[in-house]
């Protein structure tokens, strides 16, 4: 129904101005007017404009508001569902949010139709107002694409990505901003994890690829309420933090190894109470034997010196992540040797893998 009452919009409505606008009857009961709108906006920017109906017609005499907009030119309409709200003194207004895509811009003719029964009753519209555009950041490297009221920078947390590069993720909170269009292109590799919006508000999570000896990510924003750039310098600062995957491989504090010594340690004592009353030599055997394994697995790891330089690595593959490399020398426990490498613990309990050759 709503499809038929669209089409039957564009017919009855939007045909006639093929031969001109001026050819539109103007309704002598809707007055429709742009509450406000910015004077300019920029190459990309997300803006809103405010539009205001007063209708004098009597309410019973419709039934719906029909908002329609057409002849729009190199602009974004970001705002789909157009709700009016009406105000204490009979007024209603609506907003609605664009971006533009280049100078030559033109914003929509906006028609508003009384519908009553499903048919069109009156209606009216609005030219679009003149608003100046400008194209900014040229030739500036550091520019994001961003434009905002205000940018917050939440946390920046960096790991190491391979043997030669860092990752890096950043989440930014902007204001009146268009934060999907973010790209450093001071950077390689960089991408969106996820954009939240929250009216005026968004939230996105940024990650940037940089070599090893880039220590800080600097990209600058244009700030609409200072009129000028803003320039954000971010430190690089590598966590040094257990990796998923190594969790839970220490030999000494594993907690399987702990249900083994419980479980060892109930049959030691389970055979010690069959010996007791059997005196069968079988009984005595096992238990010695078990007392062996229960002793092997209390038996601490080696310890071992590190010289500064060593990389410790994720996995123990010479491709492997290098998630830490040595600053001072180190005591650690070394764990087994496997494939030429060495699996060590950190006294923090970290886990990782130093080549065989580095020792």
């Amino acid at each position: 129904m709503k499809q038929i009452v669209r089409l039957f919009l564009i017919l009855t409505i939007f045909l006639p101005s093929l031969w001109g606008q001026e050819n539109l009857p103007i309704s002598k009961e809707i007055y429709l007017s742009y509450d406000k709108y910015p004077k300019r906006v920029f190459t990309g920017q997300k803006f809103e404009v405010t539009i205001k109906a007063i209708i004098l017609k009597d309410r019973s005499s419709y039934d719906n508001i029909v908002t329609t907009l057409n002849s729009a030119q190199n602009i974004e309409q970001l705002t789909q569902v157009i709700e009016w709200t009406e105000h204490h003194d009979g007024t209603k207004t609506a907003n609605i949010e664009f971006k533009a895509h280049d100078k030559s811009f033109q914003l929509p003719v906006i028609t508003l139709a009384l519908l009553k029964n499903g048919q069109v009753t009156d209606h009216t519209t609005l030219a679009p107002v003149d608003i100046k555009y400008e194209k900014i950041a040229i030739n500036q490297k550091l520019f994001s694409n961003i434009i905002a009221s205000d940018i917050k920078i939440n946390s920046v947390k960096t790991k190491q990505y391979s043997n030669n590069e860092l990752h890096t993720t950043i989440h930014i909170e902007g204001y009146d901003s268009n934060l999907e269009d973010i790209y450093l292109s001071s950077y390689g590799e960089q991408g969106t994890s996820s954009l939240v919006e929250d009216q005026e508000k968004q939230s996105l999570y940024y990650y940037v690829i940089t070599p090893l000896y880039v220590k800080q990510i600097n990209f600058t924003y244009y700030n609409t309420l200072q009129n000028s750039f803003v320039k954000i310098q971010l430190p690089i600062i590598l966590e040094e933090e257990l990796v998923s995957t190594q969790t839970e491989l220490n030999p000494y504090h594993n907690s399987m190894v702990l249900y083994k010594q419980i479980a060892i340690a109930a049959l030691l004592v389970i055979f010690l109470l069959i010996y007791t009353f059997k005196r069968d030599m079988v009984y005595l055997i096992i238990s010695t034997l078990l007392i062996i394994v229960l002793a092997y697995l209390f038996i601490p790891n080696e310890k071992i010196l590190l010289n500064s330089g060593i990389k410790v690595y994720i996995l123990p593959t010479s491709n492997s992540t290098v998630y830490k490399t040595l600053s001072n020398k180190e005591i650690v426990e070394k764990v087994y040797e496997k494939n030429g490498f060495v699996k060590i613990i950190f006294n923090n309990e970290n886990v990782g893998w130093v080549k065989e050759n580095d020792i």
